[in-house]
Order: structure tokens, then C-alpha cells, then sequence
């Protein structure tokens, strides 16, 4: 019972660093301006797999500091949740990863995630969690009005996908 509490919560916390991370430092005015300047590369191309995502050491970097972040308070309280949040946040980065590529790539994801991603970058200053708006809602930064085919061609990635936007356009 301990793993799926410790999961749940490692499922809510690495969807609040995603959407934060996002909000506050990659996108203007920024807590961090070199994340914002690289992020500025992926709105200007956002299917050139160089700027889809970061590295493998800016995600070993997060997933360690935030498992320690964990870590502290689990061990004074004997809470014994640390197993089931480093598993969740693990989970949460490699399924963030591979949904942020597929949306840009053209590969299947559900409808609704890609309109909630694509729609980001029609409009920049909505919708920062990539595909699981859970901060996007609390928050106030959802777009409510992302449809798939109401988005501008040239960011939907796939040639379906650009095809049913061109004719939903025209």
C-alpha cells in the first residue's frame, strides 16, 4: 500500500515540477534564462528533434535532486513511500519524453494530448504540462479551446494530422 501511495504522490509532484519547470523558467520572464533560451528553440522549430527535450544529464540531474528532495522527509517520518515516488517520477520523465516526441514526430498519441501540446505552442502562455494538464487546470493556464483541428498546420506533426487541420482551416 505504501509503493501506491508513495506512486501517486511521485505521479502528482513530477507534474507539478514538469508544469513549474516549464512555466517559470523556460518560458519569458524566466527564473532560468538558458532553459528559456533553448526553450526558445523549440517554439521556433518544434519538430527538430535536437530541441524536442533535454539531455540525459539535465534528466538524471532532476530525477536525482527531486528523489533526494523526497528522500529527507521520508526517512524522518518512516513514511517508506521513497520506493513508489522514484518509481512514479522515473515512469512520469520517460513517458513525458516519449509522448513529447511522438506528438512532434507524427506517431499516434491520444487526440487530446497533442491538441493540449500543440495548442502550447500556438499559444505559448497556456498549457505548460506537456500531456496530463493536472497544474494546467489548478492553475488557470489551461486552454480550453484546443481542439486538434483548430491548430495551425505547420505544428501538427504528422501528415494526417496536417491534412485534417488544413481542411478544417479551408
Amino acid at each position: 500500500m505504501r509503493f501506491w501511495v508513495g506512486f501517486f504522490a511521485g505521479l502528482i509532484w513530477s507534474n507539478w515540477i514538469e508544469y513549474a519547470y516549464h512555466r517559470w523558467a523556460m518560458h519569458w520572464p524566466s527564473l532560468y534564462q538558458a532553459a528559456a533560451m533553448r526553450h526558445a528553440l523549440h517554439h521556433s522549430a518544434p519538430s527538430n528533434p535536437q530541441h524536442i527535450t533535454m539531455n540525459i544529464g539535465f534528466w538524471a540531474g532532476i530525477f536525482t535532486t527531486n528523489v533526494l528532495l523526497f528522500a529527507v522527509p521520508d526517512q524522518l517520518l518512516h513514511l517508506r513511500i521513497l520506493t513508489g515516488v522514484s518509481a512514479a517520477f522515473l515512469t512520469y520523465i520517460v513517458v513525458g519524453i516519449e509522448v513529447h516526441l511522438r506528438i512532434h514526430d507524427g506517431r499516434w498519441v491520444p487526440d487530446a494530448w497533442r491538441a493540449h501540446h500543440l495548442s502550447h505552442h500556438a499559444r505559448p502562455l497556456n498549457n505548460f504540462n506537456i500531456f496530463l494538464p493536472v497544474f494546467d487546470w489548478l492553475l488557470g493556464s489551461k486552454n480550453r479551446n484546443c481542439r486538434a483541428g483548430n491548430l495551425h498546420p505547420k505544428l501538427a506533426s504528422s501528415k494526417g494530422h496536417s491534412e485534417g487541420a488544413k481542411k478544417t482551416a479551408g
